[in-house]
């Protein structure tokens, strides 16, 4: 009888200290203080004197997502993960921001490795990264396969993908299954494709063990069994780990136990950690105590069809461009809740951290339904592989009510613009950010040479504190 901990965390998004947490009680959000790595790195530094067999792997969205991040493409964070004692890591999608050469020179800091099966390289069709590892532990040797975002290349800016090929990797997994059976005890899927994705990839691939899945920022307290397979995620933003202790009898797993840790203040911190946490906050002084703005909501993103989050940035969109009929925002998961008070400069670079540039952009009623058709889709879609979105696209100055689980391009049932009914050939002129937002129509856009923090600090200026509005705009029926 053998014993195995592994520990998932997944879409940590820069969140590097303590930090608030949302939770719903009683079907109302609360805050929490959770998180931060100085708390991971010592309860993973006590789990290993303790366990003989620790294996510690993180699913992704690593490097991006709050201002230190972004501002060093990542490299800031690097001394700390050298320290952070992990085995391996699949990148996620964000982790692709900073190019192909960025995203080598990371990994390549790195004393674990960075695991993929699903991303190419085009000419060569040659692996970028290693398929797959196998880990030795007493009396153990573990396959773990990486697997990440299959749809880099489709939903997120070209720089990301630009070098690179993505695939579904159903193929590329069932290879690597083949070439493990046998010679390992365990094999696990370490997949920053999203639960969905996950789910349905465990019924068409068999021999998995265990999925650790990231992506969708799911809380998942019990694990999800799919074919033999165990499937569990995280949350997000450093708030949890997952716990999965295995009891391991003549190569097989006999039973387990999961937990779904919550990292909260009780949690002793690793002193060395918070000193190189600090010590990358440290040039951010300025952005921490500058007070942009105030709220007077807890401004979140984790409801699925709006949040008070990207109403204030919607909302500030079309304040700066009055001539607009209405905004739009990605729909993001990512994002440490504001607690009702003041937000400073550092809280808009987790709130937008891609600050991207605004535009406008003019599209037909009929090509605004299409697109918003297909943004359910993919957020909807009954085919977990067609499921490529994060949230409903985010909106000021429109009112839907829509079928979630109607036929692909049949689903919205109203649409108003302004209070009035969609006029399927007007003209209507909406302002948004950035090149994720309409990807497809990125010819018709006019940049203004302006930025997203920028504007959501212009409205919080002149418009004082923000409330968010609790009247629905965006109704499932």
């Amino acid at each position: 009888m053998t014993k195995l901990t592994i520990i998932q965390q997944n879409d940590t998004h820069g969140s590097l200290d303590l930090h608030d947490e949302l939770f719903w009680n009683d079907n109302q959000p609360e805050l929490r203080k959770t998180g931060g790595l100085p708390r991971i790195a010592k309860y993973i530094k006590d789990l290993r004197s303790q366990k003989g067999n620790v294996l510690f792997l993180d699913g992704g969205d690593l490097f991006h997502g709050s201002l230190p991040l972004v501002a060093s493409k990542g490299d800031a964070l690097v001394p700390a993960l050298q320290k952070m004692e992990l085995d391996g890591w699949v990148p996620g999608n964000w982790d692709f921001a900073y190019g192909k050469e960025q995203l080598s020179s990371l990994a390549n800091a790195l004393p674990f490795p960075a695991l993929s099966c699903n991303v190419k390289e085009p000419d060569s069709n040659q692996s970028f990264l290693k398929p797959y590892m196998i880990k030795e532990m007493n009396g153990l040797k573990l396959g773990v396969i990486g697997l990440t975002y299959p749809y880099v290349d489709e939903t997120m800016p070209e720089s990301f993908s630009r070098g690179l090929s993505f695939s579904k990797g159903v193929e590329e997994t069932l290879r690597c299954v083949e070439e493990l059976k046998g010679n390992v005890d365990l094999i696990v899927l370490l997949s920053h494709m999203g639960l969905p994705l996950d789910v349905e990839l465990a019924t068409l691939v068999e021999g998995i063990d265990i999925i650790l899945s990231g992506h969708s920022h799911d809380r998942i307290e019990k694990p999800i069994t799919v074919n033999g397979a165990l499937v569990v995620q995280a949350g997000s933003s450093a708030s949890f780990l997952g716990k999965l202790e295995i009891t391991m009898e003549g190569g097989k797993m006999a039973n387990y136990q999961y937990e779904l840790v919550e990292i909260d203040e009780s949690f002793p911190v690793d002193e060395e950690m918070e000193g190189m946490i600090a010590n990358i906050l440290e040039p951010y002084r300025k952005e921490r105590t500058t007070v942009a703005g105030r709220t007077e909501s807890i401004l979140h993103r984790m409801t699925l069809n709006e949040a008070p989050m990207d109403q204030l940035i919607t909302d500030a969109y079309l304040h700066a461009f009055a001539d607009c009929d209405l905004a739009f925002s990605h729909g993001w998961r990512y994002g440490t809740p504001v607690k009702p008070g003041e937000i400073t400069e550092y809280d808009l670079h987790t709130i937008i951290p891609t600050n991207p540039g605004m535009f406008t952009l003019e599209l037909s009623g009929e090509q605004l339904i299409n697109a918003l058709e297909k943004n359910l889709e993919m957020v909807f879609s009954r085919d977990p592989f067609k499921q490529k979105g994060g949230y409903i696209l985010r909106s000021s100055g429109m009112f839907m009510a829509f079928k979630p689980y109607n036929p692909e391009g049949n689903r919205i049932q109203k649409l108003l613009v302004g209070g009035k009914e969609i006029d399927l050939n007007r003209k209507y002129k909406i302002a948004g950010g950035g090149k994720q937002l309409f990807k497809g129509a990125e010819a018709g856009k006019t940049y203004h040479g302006v930025h997203a923090i920028d504007v959501i600090k212009q409205f919080l200026n002149e418009k004082g504190t923000f409330k968010a509005n609790r009247e629905p705009k965006i109704l499932s029926i």
